[in-house]
């Protein structure tokens, strides 16, 4: 830019705006704003502008942290931490007793196919409590299948003692199974429990 007119100066004065002016061009910019007034208005003016939306406030944002963590399910491990080694615990009882019946296709009452059905189930219930005491945050995730799992094996265990074909105490074995989906619940953050209506209490007035 050998010369320059009032034209090209303001295109390059916006060019310095944004930082794109070539070094080499600046010397001949500014001699030309040094004997043209409209030109430094302009330059002026342009500063003006630049500086006002860099240093402009920033537009308020909702915080939304109340909202996120209100809808967050995060791990209680319990006092001490009880929940997940009780988890653990009752883990290795179900696999114990399924195991069996899953290898051998041994269980009373039922065939070789029924049996390792069954066993195959139990395995998995087991699989999925000790994850979930290994991997505490993920026991929101597994507790809407094992809590399906549970109530139809309760569910089944209960039309068998209604039917007469097993006695109650023999259906005490899924008693295990019970106490791990509440353990895993309460691992969970026992979602639906602050839902439940608080009772209100009631103060009598004494004269």
């Amino acid at each position: 830019m050998t010369s320059v007119n009032c034209e090209l100066a303001r295109d390059a004065l916006s060019a310095a705006a944004d930082g794109e002016l070539p070094t080499a061009e600046r010397p001949t910019l500014d001699a030309h704003l040094a004997g043209c007034p409209g030109c430094c208005q302009h330059a002026f003016l342009i500063e003006q502008l630049d500086r006002s939306v860099r240093v402009r406030p920033a537009e308020p944002v909702p915080d939304l942290v109340a909202a996120v963590t209100a809808r967050a399910r995060p791990a209680r491990l319990g006092r001490g931490g009880w929940i997940r080694p009780a988890l653990a615990w009752v883990a290795i009882v179900i696999f114990a007793q399924s195991a069996p019946a899953l290898v051998f296709g041994e269980a009373t009452g039922a065939n070789t196919h029924v049996a390792r059905h069954v066993g195959a189930f139990g395995v998995a219930l087991a699989v999925g409590l000790a994850y979930a005491a290994w991997r505490p945050h993920r026991a929101f995730g597994l507790l809407p299948f094992t809590a399906a799992l549970v109530g139809t094996v309760l569910l089944s265990a209960l039309f068998d003692v209604l039917d007469g074909d097993r006695t109650a105490l023999a259906e005490s074995a899924h008693i295990g199974e019970l106490i791990g989906l509440t353990l895993l619940w309460m691992l969970a953050g026992s979602p639906g429990w602050r839902g439940l209506p608080k009772r209100r209490k009631t103060h009598s007035a004494t004269a």
